[in-house]
């Protein structure tokens, strides 16, 4: 038999069973287009997922302190020696080579209120570097200036939501905000 006489056979089992043959072609173009559909559907959460993370950078690494509080002897034995963070130890973490930019930051929620409207919401307490670490763009205004952080200014960047919030369409750059009982003057908003 030569390859010309099977290319025939075929083609009249082909005809001679034509739903047969319809169903395996259907059959065949269905499981090539489910491949297709899971593969760029899990390429495109892959993608969304290092986004996420990536948002900030790739290189960025955030110290914490440990428990301010502990029960217990420490797992290995030795007494845990665990001390809240100070901006002395922020200034040495700047000064380690390879460190392209630090921060302070300090957080928490506060009462934020401004024009006769009080909203609660986080508040971060942030150094000027941080919009360059993390990428930040201001919508208006500047960000933070460089100040030494003990001396510095009462200044405030609102985020866009708290700023349509307490100032609706008007303008907030100039305007004084009491965060937790502070007068603070807003610089920037995001």
């Amino acid at each position: 038999m030569q390859f010309i006489d099977a290319i025939r056979l075929a083609l009249r089992a082909i005809a001679a069973q034509r739903l047969r043959s319809f169903l395996t072609l259907l059959g065949i173009a269905v499981g090539i287009a489910a491949v297709i559909l899971l593969t760029s559907i899990g390429e495109g959460i892959h993608r969304f997922v290092l986004a996420e993370f990536t948002q900030f950078g790739t290189n960025i690494v955030s110290i914490t302190p440990g428990k301010v509080k502990t029960s217990g002897p420490a797992p290995t034995g030795i007494p845990s020696s665990v001390r809240p963070l100070r901006l002395d130890d922020a200034r040495s973490l700047a000064r380690v080579p390879h460190v392209s930019g630090m921060t302070a930051t300090v957080w928490g929620n506060s009462e934020v209120g401004a024009n006769g409207r009080l909203r609660r919401t986080t508040v971060n307490g942030v150094g000027a570097d941080m919009a360059r670490i993390y990428r930040i763009k201001v919508q208006a205004g500047q960000f933070l200036p460089d100040e030494e952080l003990e001396n510095a200014r009462a200044f405030v960047v609102l985020g866009a939501r708290l700023k349509t919030e307490l100032f609706g369409a008007d303008n907030a750059l100039g305007a004084r905000v009491r965060v937790g009982g502070q007068q603070f003057r807003v610089i920037g908003v995001l």
